[in-house]
């Protein structure tokens, strides 16, 4: 064995800066995350259990599969058709797909399409289906449908998707046809139900609609008759009474007024033509032969011209040229007179026309005009009349068009009725029939096996997980490291109590080459690295709870000293409670520990360590002392007095080389943290396995943390090492060849489950 595994750990001590990161400032401990390793040493630690669970849950399903009947299904899928008129909204018909879907897989579910399956299929006389209650009896037919019923829902699944328009109907029977056949069925059944209930359901929904269809053409033709009559009572014809009267009373006062205006227009132009003939201008009027003579004289005159300029005025030709031009002036003069004599005349005879045919123009519109005055006067008055009359006739009309609409709606919604009955609504269409299976869902007894063993190791792994996490046990140095910031200076093996009651008997001396006392004096080599300066040394060592082992520590530390060497002295303050020290303590002749405290004996001048030689080397080493009391004291408080112990230490100081005081436990009393003042350091023992975390923490803290160390006593080695912490306890068989004397050996198989059924028949004797 490791000198490692000896000591424990001791990798941090109190002070040490490295303890500042295991330990933060409100002193609980760092959480550490579960690394796969420490994953595995848990279902190491575990796996007797889990093997167990593992085992027996296999063990029960192969033996449940063994003895189970075969079960077959048949299964049949059904599309659900939504019908809808083509003239529907699509987006609403989508928006209702759903929930139509789930009705329709509601209504296979329901107990009375179950009752119709078993109904067509005559299931209450069939004995595959029904055993031992089989109908024989017809009297009994109704009771057996129901329970028969009650048995097909429970045999029979129904699966739908919520996104899906197809529904699955799934059988399961030990009868492979017949699971079949009643797979097949539903569909069946349910079309059948559902025709007979959509015929009676048209048949009285377009009866009644018919009818009142009916009622309302009698009511519609009354109205309408009404109407009829009012109109012609009263003389007034379609759209008398309204908006076409004041039409054409508008229009013909638009006429009249035209008539009016023309009669105006044309006596104005009648006027303005005689005015027009007496004002018309001549001066314009000519004719050819003025046209002529105008163009011959202007030849004359430019003749002229030519000869003034190369002759003189009483040239022959001039004169000549001068009479010409005089004769055709007068000429002209005559025929201009002439042609405006004949200009005057036209235009008077024009005026004359134009004028005679505007006046008989004004005398027409004067007639057109007084007729449409009178028509107009006569509509009017007719107008008035059938406002008045517009009343009773709009009540009558308003009824009319009542009863037609109403009318309307009724036959329309007939047809309608008509129509949507035979082609909206649900319909289930079986599109793939169930077929016989010929192999059997239950049992499978390899799929059974394999999600036990799944499902048994699932289970086991998180009862591990759980026990794990609920163990408030301490086992490990680790854990002390981890959770208090504290080296473990040894691990002492699980011994039996009584071997070790006398320092002379102790395995460290018996046996010194044996596992415990390696251990033991490697507990005391990291003991006497705390000492601070040369000289005696004071060791506390005290535990959480009584029975922690403390007087086996303290012996076997003291025990471990005197082979070294040392003078070791044990010093029992643990005086409320009778224990081994106290045993010994009856059997040596001398003074106790209340004499001395009590101050009836001076010093502890007897308890000199002896000297003993060594056989082999001549090695001298020293018997360990003990100092205790015969009997338990009653008021131990009177007597741990810190001045009377002080002077106590000093006398031993100066006999002995380590003073190890046993003291009571942290938890019990108070003396503990009293006596840590005198002491040079303080060793807390832990007993594997049953100390908790908690008590381990309100230890320390009642020591105001004021520990060195940690010890851990009654360790099960082999315990220790199955549960695979990891640590160099786990590889301690491996160094047995080092050690003399038994070494604690890894149970069998056999004798671990005799040792778990001997814990438990030993619980339920005690209890």
């Amino acid at each position: 064995m490791t000198y490692a595994a000896m000591i424990g750990d001791r990798r941090a001590a109190p002070g040490d800066k490295r303890n500042e990161q295991t330990v933060d400032m409100t002193g609980q401990p760092e959480l550490q995350q579960l690394t796969v390793r420490q994953a595995w040493q848990m279902l190491r630690r575990h796996r007797l259990m889990v093997g167990a669970i593992v085992g027996l849950s296999m063990l029960v399903t192969l033996v449940t599969q063994l003895l189970a009947t075969p079960q077959y299904q048949a299964a049949s899928t059904i599309q659900v058709e939504l019908n809808d008129n083509a003239g529907a909204n699509q987006a609403e018909i989508a928006a209702r797909n759903q929930q139509r879907v789930a009705n329709e897989a509601r209504t296979f579910r329901s107990r009375a399409l179950a009752e119709r399956v078993v109904r067509d299929l005559r299931l209450v006389y069939n004995r595959s289906f029904m055993g031992e209650a089989i109908v024989t009896n017809n009297k009994k037919v109704g009771e057996a449908i129901d329970s028969a019923s009650l048995k097909l829902q429970d045999m029979t699944k129904i699966l739908s998707s919520p996104e899906s328009d197809f529904i699955d109907v799934v059988v399961t029977t030990d009868d492979a046809e017949l699971a079949t056949l009643i797979a097949n069925q539903y569909v069946k059944s349910l079309q059948a139900q559902r025709t007979s209930r959509r015929n009676n359901r048209r048949d009285e929904m377009y009866d009644a609609i018919s009818r009142e269809a009916q009622r309302m053409a009698v009511a519609l033709q009354q109205a309408d008759r009404k109407v009829a009559d009012f109109r012609r009572n009263r003389g007034m014809l379609v759209g008398a009474g309204g908006t076409e009267d004041l039409q054409q009373i508008n229009r013909i006062a638009t006429e009249t007024a035209s008539a009016s205006g023309m009669q105006a227009a044309m006596a104005a132009r009648s006027a303005g033509v005689a005015r027009a003939a007496s004002i018309r201008t001549t001066a314009g009027a000519t004719s050819s032969l003025l046209q002529q003579q105008q163009r011959d004289y202007d030849t004359l005159l430019r003749e002229k011209a030519r000869l003034s300029a190369s002759f003189g005025p009483g040239h022959p030709d001039l004169v000549t040229l001068n009479a010409q031009m005089t004769e055709l002036t007068q000429n002209m003069g005559k025929e201009q007179r002439a042609v405006l004599a004949a200009s005057q005349a036209n235009a008077a005879a024009d005026a004359a026309r134009e004028s005679g045919l505007a006046q008989s123009e004004a005398a027409s519109a004067s007639a057109r005009a007084s007729r449409l005055a009178a028509q107009l006067q006569a509509i009017t008055a007719k107008a008035y009349a059938n406002t008045q009359n517009s009343v009773d006739l709009a009540e009558l009309e308003r009824q009319a068009d009542t009863a037609r609409q109403v009318y309307v709606a009724t036959a329309q919604r007939a047809q309608e009725v008509k129509a949507e009955l035979s082609s909206t609504g649900v319909n289930s269409t079986q599109i793939s029939g169930a077929v016989v299976p010929t192999s059997p869902i239950y049992p499978t007894p390899k799929k059974a096996l394999a999600s036990a063993f799944a499902g048994s190791l699932i289970f086991s792994l998180l009862l591990v997980l759980a026990i794990e996490m609920f163990d408030n046990k301490l086992r490990t140095s680790d854990q002390v490291r981890r959770l208090f910031g504290l080296p473990t200076f040894a691990m002492l093996p699980n011994i039996d109590t009584d071997a070790s009651a006398d320092p002379e008997e102790s395995l460290v001396i018996r046996e010194p080459q044996s596992l415990f006392a390696e251990v033991a004096r490697s507990l005391h080599a990291e003991v006497a690295q705390l000492a601070k300066k040369e000289g005696p040394q004071t060791v506390l060592i005290t535990s959480p709870l009584p029975g922690d082992g403390k007087s086996v520590v303290a012996l076997s530390l003291a025990a471990a000293a005197s082979a070294m060497g040392r003078r070791a002295v044990v010093v029992d303050l643990d005086l409320r409670r009778p224990g081994a020290l106290q045993e010994m303590q009856r059997r040596i002749d001398g003074p106790d520990l209340v004499d001395f405290l009590s101050g009836e004996v001076d010093g502890p001048k007897a308890l000199i360590s002896s000297e003993r030689p060594h056989e082999e080397r001549g090695i001298t080493t020293y018997k360990p002392t003990v100092l205790s009391t015969r009997e338990p004291v009653r008021d131990p408080a009177s007597l741990i007095r810190v001045g009377r112990i002080r002077m106590l230490f000093d006398d031993l100081r100066e006999r002995f080389d380590l003073i190890i005081i046993n003291a009571p436990a942290a938890l019990a009393v108070r003396d503990a943290r009293t006596l840590t003042d005198v002491a040079d350091s303080t060793l807390l023992v832990l007993r594997w396995g049953h100390t908790t975390i908690e008590q381990a923490r309100a230890s320390l803290h009642l020591l105001h943390n004021n520990v060195a160390a940690a010890v851990f006593n009654r360790v099960d080695y082999v315990e220790h090492a199955r549960r695979g912490y990891g640590d160099s306890v786990q590889f301690y068989v491996d160094a047995a060849a080092y050690y003399s004397g038994e070494v604690p050996r890894p149970l069998s198989w056999r004798e671990r489950i005799s040792d778990v059924f001997g814990r438990i028949r030993g619980r339920r004797i005690h209890a």
